[in-house]
């Protein structure tokens, strides 16, 4: 009994697949056309002037390269003029300034002790002692010298003429 209906659903079935693959093939088909551009270039030139549509195409073309360019993708300067001389030269790196202040010194058995300040803490320093990134290199009675390790860039801290 229920083989009885299947098969007349059997033809509607058919058909239905027949009608898509005619739209498939027509589909495919269709898309294998000449575009409209070669249909239009293939006219003969008084149908390609009566289809002339007012677009000037030498407008579109670009300018000479001496012609000022809009080109969103060309390098910008936003900076100020830059003078030949300076002209891609790289800064060179600077160490910071010296973050010791001279504070005294201490004369003692003949024994001399410099001290200095570091912002609130006071540091006594002698020759070849490292304190974070400087190196203490020589003590004089006119100044200290420092060496910025990271640079490896010289310093000096000139001390006052009263305690010389």
């Amino acid at each position: 009994m229920n083989l009885r209906f299947l098969q007349g659903d059997m033809p509607k079935k058919r058909t239905a697949v027949a009608v898509a693959a005619l739209i498939l093939v027509v589909g495919v088909v269709a898309g294998r056309e000449r575009p409209a551009l070669e249909l239009v270039q293939g006219r003969a030139p008084q149908a390609a002037a009566a289809a002339d549509d007012g677009i000037n195409l030498d407008r579109l073309r670009r300018g000479e390269a001496s012609l000022p360019q809009n080109d969103p993708f060309s390098p910008k300067d936003f900076g100020g003029q830059k003078t030949a001389g300076a002209a891609n030269a790289p800064a060179k790196p600077a160490a910071p300034p010296l973050p010791f202040q001279y504070f005294g010194k201490l004369i003692e058995n003949g024994k001399t002790e410099i001290f200095v300040m570091r912002g609130e803490e006071l540091l006594s320093i002698a020759a070849g002692q490292t304190l974070g990134e400087y190196r203490v290199d020589k003590l004089t009675d006119s100044s200290i010298s420092f060496t910025y390790l990271p640079l490896k860039m010289k310093q000096t801290l000139d001390l006052p003429a009263v305690n010389q």
